[in-house]
């Protein structure tokens, strides 16, 4: 019949195994930048569809992210956070806490409080260098971290912080042969080169890079933001 004993004695995680197939393609589209899809896909799942916290957790992060990075109330965010850092993980010992706390940043920074980004956001460079990394979820996990810590710091144009992280992120990413976060990482890179004054050329060649590397992966937000900066650019 096709069927394998998992099919028959289902576990925790063989139940939850269709739910986590959606939850990391949502994963990927928060990076892309596909709110809307990643809302609608969010829509079709429930917590009480799962069996592993791990999978709880999986939701809560993404749909954490979700609300801080779109036009939701913080406190929304905020609520999806602290069901992971004190019920399901009050010990600290996942990635998920360590997620939980930069989408605390996230959500604060976007609500212009930014004595409590500061807060969240300060407790990341130093954790992230010493990450430990067991598979490529982990990999995909620690990225994000290290995406959203280096923008914030390069938002508030602390430049030096924000590069190390930036460059730490496309570094491991090429160690790991991964490039989902790479554009992101070298087109903000280039306007941090702008703040700092870089020379044009240093400028230029990164903005190529994030555009090549948006292309390869279908990243149509990021490929319309990089074209709306070189036009703005270009009239300056």
């Amino acid at each position: 019949l096709g069927l394998s004993l998992s099919d028959i004695f289902p576990g925790p995680v063989d139940r939850d195994s269709k739910l986590l197939e959606k939850l990391h393609q949502a994963e990927f589209n928060l990076i892309t930048m596909e709110y809307e899809d990643v809302a609608a896909t969010l829509s079709d799942i429930s917590m009480d569809q799962m069996d592993d916290d791990d999978t709880k957790m999986e939701y809560l992060f993404i749909k954490g992210y979700l609300f801080a990075l779109s036009n939701y109330p913080t406190s929304d965010a905020v609520f999806c956070f602290d069901q992971i850092l004190n019920g399901l993980d009050e010990e600290h010992q996942t990635i998920f806490s360590q997620l939980a706390y930069v989408g605390l940043g996230i959500a604060y920074e976007h609500g212009k409080n930014f004595e409590r980004a500061d807060f969240y956001f300060s407790k990341m460079p130093q954790q992230l260098q010493n990450q430990r990394m067991y598979g490529v979820d982990d990999i995909w996990k620690t990225l994000t971290m290290l995406f959203y810590t280096g923008n914030y710091y390069s938002y508030r144009e602390d430049f030096v912080t924000g590069n190390m992280l930036l460059q730490s992120l496309i570094h491991m990413s090429s160690k790991r042969h991964v490039t989902f976060y790479v554009a992101r990482a070298q087109f903000r890179l280039a306007r941090n080169f702008e703040g700092q004054h870089v020379k044009q050329a240093i400028i230029n060649e990164t903005i190529r890079d994030a555009y090549a590397f948006a292309k390869f992966n279908g990243n149509q937000k990021l490929i319309s933001r990089i074209e709306r900066y070189q036009n703005q650019y270009k009239t300056k």
